[in-house]
């Protein structure tokens, strides 16, 4: 008669550690899929605010490229300006205070010109430095979807609680086979 206790309490032991399993197994699918959400959750308002960043940059960089396109606009318009002042200047029927007058505003064309184009430098320069962000921007955008941890739940009902429950049904298994025999 005792085998009969000890095969009952054997399999009880066995139902409760196939159903502590499955119940851990549900435990960390569900911990996973929440964690696997919320990771979500949180790329995807990167991905809003780096979409954000994007526009605005965007706009920036219309309104210095504009910026500089006066720039090149008024240099053009000044160089105009030189030719005609370097004319007057060159021109022997005018009189000599004439002359050094348009020779000064040759000069001043000129350093207005060289200021413009370093103007125009330091805009290229913010340019870049917006391109550069922006491309930044996009990296973020792009990878933010491809590099989600994808580990899938498996994992996780391979811990070492559950192998040795599962070693421990195994045995009480065994034994019961070897007892019947």
């Amino acid at each position: 008669m005792p085998l009969p206790i000890i095969a009952w309490v054997c399999y009880t032991c066995i139902a409760a550690g196939a159903t502590y399993c499955v119940h851990k197994i549900s435990n960390s699918y569900n911990k996973k899929e929440k964690n696997k959400k919320r990771k979500l959750d949180q790329k995807g308002k990167l991905i809003d605010k780096a979409r954000e960043d994007n526009e605005a940059a965007k706009k920036e960089s219309d309104e210095w490229k504009k910026k500089y396109d006066e720039n090149e606009g008024k240099i053009k318009d000044l160089e105009k300006k030189i030719e005609d002042a370097k004319k007057n200047a060159n021109d022997l029927t005018l009189p000599e205070d004439e002359r050094t007058t348009w020779k000064i505003r040759v000069a001043q064309y000129e350093d207005e010109i060289k200021n413009l184009r370093k103007n125009n430098t330091s805009i290229l320069e913010k340019i870049k430095g917006i391109g550069k962000r922006m491309k930044d921007n996009n990296d973020i955008i792009s990878g933010t979807a491809s590099n989600l941890d994808e580990k899938h739940w498996i994992s996780e009902l391979f811990t070492l609680e559950n192998i040795m429950i599962g070693i421990g049904c195994y045995m009480v298994y065994k034994m019961l086979k070897d007892d019947k025999k």
